[in-house]
């Protein structure tokens, strides 16, 4: 043993730092191994080997508690290789298969659960190596699976180990098939053999039970004058003592290991100890229920008594440990008898066995002894006579169970409906289980049946091939053809086309381009596979074209068809539609009209020239469907630009040609730019009639005298338009301090999130004023661009019968897709209208999920605090400094006061209100920083409701969230789940939530009122102000309880909604009421409009669109 000492010492210090290189240290254990055989005999040396190294392990272990007080502790590095170093001690027929499997049992009860997790790390990473050789129901398989499960055992009383019982279980279920893990094979073979217990005075085995028989011929009478003999009385029992707690332990050995009874003097002597046992059990019962007396209702507790303190050796033992296997003793017994949890807990035991043993009766064993019931098997059958005797020391153990104090009863009723339950699964595995086991698979092949390796080796031969060249470079033909076109982003694919810019169309055209061009490579390509070998002919160069757009010159190859078209221009000054024939002689405009004449009063039609002949293209691109469906895309893209651009830039159709709308998109640019270049308030020479807007009245009609073309202004054109529009102004003219005609100049106003809910509220606000163009920015994540038609449709039909440009034009929404958490597309969208170009802003976009954003707050801070800054930033670069910032009623958290006032300190319970308040703080921050800013935030609470029109309204993506759509939606049958009230045991008027909702065309109507307040000539800045920052409620001032609303709801919309009331919801508050009083006095805001207008109008929307907006 020393000499194995030594070596095993000099192989620790030779092991290399952690981790090892495992060739390494087989290096060094074969190397140790060798060395050490001539050391000791080779009986021994297994022991020894196994001594040492568990001695290592044990020593290492034992110094835990004060390894880890430090953080950079080597604790675990230094466990992992000296288990490393077992198994491979293990590998090598040093030690016993199931030696690094006891280990692990013993450290695993013995460490902390942090400590476990780093252990069962290391099982993990060395599965395969633990794992090899396994043998189902045998050796180091069994130890291993008790160690795992009473690793969960222990585990399952912490709650809050489950990533650890997964890896746990996971692991188990890789390493045993599922029939191996089942109630029975759990415990292997039943468990940890009882070890036994007994008193140094007694020649009795403790593995045996020989006390019993000596007292076999007495059981009786000792039995019944036997007593729970107390400490303090004289040793004159101690021998009768001794064999009764030898008895008693005994049947232990019983209880754990069942398959004692094949032993033929195993029943009769458990039957002798049983009978011997339990009239003790029974008189300690009964002693207590005396003692208890008229106190049999309340509760017992265990009679324990005091340990008194030894001062002889107190001080000799107070830094040392001591963890007794078992705790008991000759004198202890009567003690723990006298407890009434340790009676009951012996009494379970001899239930749980005895009914164990009512399995083994001939008449049962026949209903489950199978082959795969290997674990039950034993040698042993229950008599007729020792059946009855069991069934009867049943009947008696229960009844002893309800005697017992307090709730004996339940206690025994618990027990026998554990035990039938057992019973049931015992049932349940032996003949109901279908059996797990499957046959391996085979096939035929060449008239043998062979595995399923060999059956599919050809097609693995074939997996082994290197695969041919994918046809598709970028994965798949759409995408491919997508990056073709010329797609380089995602942004390319969510800005939606929407007609009406010249500029549209031309990209539009140019795709169409792109496409033919693929369109013929691939013509191409087929014909020289169709001819391998053409011969070779010298092609002249095709005749140069003169530069048109291809929206109107005929493609090479395809002439264009004259035969059957014959419409004539929509509008006398559109040039014939490309492929149409003209009565009139075509002519090309190469200027200007000149000064004289009106400039649309007798239009000449202007037609596309014939293009020159061009040499005949390959039959397939003559005879390819897919060719002239694109060139029919051309044609009709250019028509449809020339339409968009009639009604504003007709004046420059004289300088494109016959049609060409790429140089038409330039000049449009060109005169976009000029109109930003020209001072404020003066109007250049040389525009048309249309860009003056000449001299007026007021109303609109054109003088006879005055202004450039007085002769032409005397007649009035007839516009082929639904309304007739008088003319005022250029669109794109800048902002007049005086205006024309009198007429107020338009304020460019951005609404970001227009195509919202509230956005688009506060647009038809916008517009119903005449003051305003709008300009909506929205990235459409929560709404639809439909929204925007519908707002401008919704706008023209409250025109007068005969509106100016002016009113017209804020019919018409200019709409920018757009992502606020990028500042260069914000930046496009400012450098359309240039410096000052937009008057102010209105921000409403934001992310708005409470819930949502405790799960994804960095997502809420980035596009909710990220989106403003960038925001601000080139509003500062542009020269705009207004904004209305749209804030939430959630930046109060929860309130200290009811109504709540502007003055309540800022205090938001959500990643959503926090952003709401960091919003907030920018923008005050910015204000006073620089004094030409203005700022309002509107603090509003639940707003509700649509337009009477039913035209716009709330049309959430998914399950709304708020209670009111919400409702709308069950009674339009869009939500088929059942509704749920949070509480009704609030201080409220009926015990349910209160809120303060309000008619959205209010909302709105508040951020009307605040943009106007934000102009000089306001007066709710004092002029001495450090900055112009102030925040407002919007709301009734009013709440309504769910209750309330639930009932509105019902008289609206004609539904019985049913609902649940369940508990309360965390972080709901009773009450949440505005005091929009300050609002009222400072900008003049009213909510007049009450709830039941409110759920009439939401339901309005939803009846007349049960699917919202639709889907795009």
């Amino acid at each position: 043993m020393v000499a194995l000492q030594s070596t095993l010492e000099a192989l620790l210090k030779s092991l290399p730092p952690h981790p090892i290189p495992q060739n390494a240290l087989n290096e060094l254990v074969e190397k140790t191994l060798s060395e050490s055989k001539s050391k000791t005999l080779a009986e021994n040396r297994k022991s020894q080997w196994e001594y040492l190294l568990k001695k290592e392990i044990y020593d290492l272990t034992a110094t835990e508690g004060e390894a880890l007080k430090s953080q950079e502790t080597e604790y675990y590095n230094q466990l992992q290789d000296l288990l490393d170093l077992t198994l491979t001690f293990t590998e090598h027929d040093a030690c016993e298969q199931t030696f690094p499997f006891t280990i692990l049992q013993d450290i695993l009860e013995m460490q902390t659960i942090a400590s476990c997790s780093h252990i069962f790390s290391w099982i993990e990473s060395r599965s395969a190596r633990l794992t090899s050789n396994l043998i189902p129901q045998k050796g180091k398989a069994l130890i291993l699976l008790r160690t795992l499960n009473d690793l969960l055992r222990r585990l399952s009383k912490m709650g809050t180990t489950t990533i650890f019982c997964g890896r746990i279980l996971t692991f188990l279920s890789g390493v045993f098939p599922l029939d191996e893990r089942s109630g029975v094979n759990l415990r292997g073979e039943y468990g940890p053999t009882w070890e036994g217990v007994r008193t140094l005075d007694t020649d009795s085995n403790s593995n045996s039970m020989q006390g019993v028989k000596e007292e076999g011929k007495q059981a009786d009478e000792g039995e019944a004058k036997m007593d729970v003999v107390p400490a303090s009385q004289p040793d004159n029992t101690g021998s009768e003592k001794a064999v009764f707690y030898n008895t008693f332990w005994s049947l232990q050995l019983p209880f754990s290991k069942p398959t004692i009874f094949t032993t033929p003097t195993a029943f009769p002597e458990f039957k002798e100890a049983v009978n011997r046992v339990l009239p003790v059990i029974k008189e300690a019962t009964a002693k207590e229920r005396a003692m208890m007396g008229s106190r049999g209702a309340g509760v017992s507790g265990p009679l324990k008594r005091k340990r008194e303190p030894d001062s002889d050796d107190a001080s000799s033992n107070l830094n040392e440990y001591f963890f007794a296997k078992f705790l008991t003793s000759p004198d202890l017994l009567d003690l723990e008898i006298a407890d009434t949890h340790f009676r009951r807990q012996f009494l379970f035991q001899l239930l749980i066995l005895l009914n164990h043993l009512l399995t083994f009766t001939k008449t049962n064993k026949t209903t489950w002894q199978t082959s795969r019931n290997r674990s039950l098997q034993i040698d042993f059958t229950l008599e007729d006579e020792d059946a009855q005797w069991v069934q009867e020391t049943i009947t008696k153990t229960t009844e002893e169970l309800k005697q017992t104090t307090p709730n004996g009863r339940p206690f025994a009723e618990t027990v026998s409906v554990i035990l039938e339950r057992e019973k049931n699964w015992v049932r349940w595995k032996n003949e109901l289980c279908a059996p797990f086991d499957k046959k391996p698979r085979s096939e035929e092949v060449d008239g043998k049946k062979v595995g399923m390796f060999e059956a599919t080796r050809a097609q693995r031969v074939k997996m082994h091939e290197w695969p041919e060249d994918w046809q598709h470079r970028m994965g798949s033909e759409p995408l491919t053809e997508i990056w073709d076109l010329g797609y380089r982003d995602l942004e390319d694919l969510q800005m939606p086309f929407i007609p009406g810019d010249v500029k549209d169309f031309v990209r539009k055209v140019q795709q169409d381009d792109r496409r033919m061009e693929m369109r013929k490579k691939a013509l191409t390509k087929i014909a020289e596979r169709m001819a391998p070998k053409p011969p070779v002919v010298a092609t002249p160069p095709p005749p140069p074209v003169q530069s048109q757009d291809a929206a109107v010159k005929p493609p090479d190859g395809v002439p264009m068809d004259t035969s059957t078209s014959s419409s004539l221009p929509m509008h006398p000054s559109l040039p014939a539609r490309p492929g149409s024939v003209s009565p009139a002689k075509p002519t090309t405009p190469q200027g200007p009209p000149p000064a004289t004449e009106a400039p649309i009063a007798a239009p000449t039609p202007v037609v596309a020239p014939s293009a020159p002949s061009a040499p005949p293209a390959p039959p397939s691109f003559l005879k390819d469907g897919e060719l002239m469906k694109l060139e029919d895309n051309k044609q009709r893209w250019g028509w449809l630009a020339l339409r968009a651009a009639r009604e504003q830039h007709l004046s420059l159709f004289g300088k494109i040609g016959t049609g060409d709308i790429e140089l038409l998109a330039k000049e449009i640019e060109k005169e976009k730019q000029q109109m930003r270049e020209k001072p404020s308030g003066k109007i250049e020479d040389g525009l048309d009639d249309r860009q003056h807007g000449g001299q007026g009245d007021g109303q609109g009609k054109p003088l006879g005298e005055g202004g450039d073309g007085s002769a032409a202004n005397d007649e009035k054109m007839e516009l082929p338009l639904p309304l007739l529009i008088h003319r005022t102004a250029h669109p794109l003219l800048p902002v007049m301090s005086n205006g024309i005609n009198g007429v107020e100049p338009l304020r460019n106003v951005l609404v970001t999130g227009g195509a919202g809910y509230i956005g688009s509220h506060v647009i038809y606000a916008l517009q119903k004023t005449r003051r305003y163009k709008v300009i909506s920015i929205d990235n459409y994540h929560n709404s639809k661009p439909r929204v925007l038609e519908k707002l401008s449709e919704l706008s023209k039909s409250e025109l007068p019968e005969k509106p100016t440009e002016e009113e017209y034009l804020t019919t018409q929404i200019d709409s920018h897709s757009c992502d606020l958490t990028r500042p260069d597309q914000i930046q496009k969208v400012f450098e359309k209208y240039g410096k000052g170009g937009i008057w102010g802003v209105v921000h409403i976009a934001a992310y708005k999920a409470v819930g949502e954003s405790t799960e994804i707050p960095l997502t809420y801070y980035a596009n909710n605090v990220g989106a403003t800054i960038s925001l601000l930033q080139v509003m500062a670069e542009f020269d705009c400094h207004r904004i209305v910032y749209s804030s939430s009623a959630t930046v109060y958290g929860t309130p200290p006061t009811i109504p709540i006032p502007e003055i309540t300190r800022l205090k938001a319970d959500s990643p959503y209100g926090r952003t709401k308040v960091m919003a907030e703080t920018i923008i005050s921050d910015l204000c006073h920083s620089d004094n030409r800013w203005r700022a309002l935030s509107l603090r509003y609470f639940n707003p509700a409701g649509a337009h009477p029109s039913g035209l716009i309204g709330e049309d959430p993506r998914g399950k709304p969230g708020n209670l009111l759509p919400l409702l709308a939606h069950i009674a339009v049958g869009r939500v088929k789940d059942g509704l749920k009230v949070f509480g009704n045991d609030y201080p409220t008027i009926d015990g349910t939530c209160v809120r303060d909702y309000l008619h959205v065309l209010d909302l709105a109507n508040g951020h009307l009122l605040a943009l106007e307040a934000l102009t000089p000539e306001s007066k709710i800045f004092e002029k001495a102000s450090e900055a112009y920052f102030k925040a407002y409620n919007l709301g009734k001032g009013k709440g309504m309880s769910v209750l309330q609303i639930i009932e509105a709801m019902n008289k609206a919309t004609g539904f019985n909604y049913t609902y649940e009331i369940i508990g309360r919801r965390r972080g709901d508050v009773p009450d949440l009421t505005a005091d929009p009083a300050l609002a009222e006095k400072e900008l003049g805001f009213k909510a007049p409009q009450d709830l039941e207008t409110m759920c009439r109008d939401l339901w309005n929307w939803q009846s007349k669109n049960p699917e919202g907006y639709g889907d795009e």
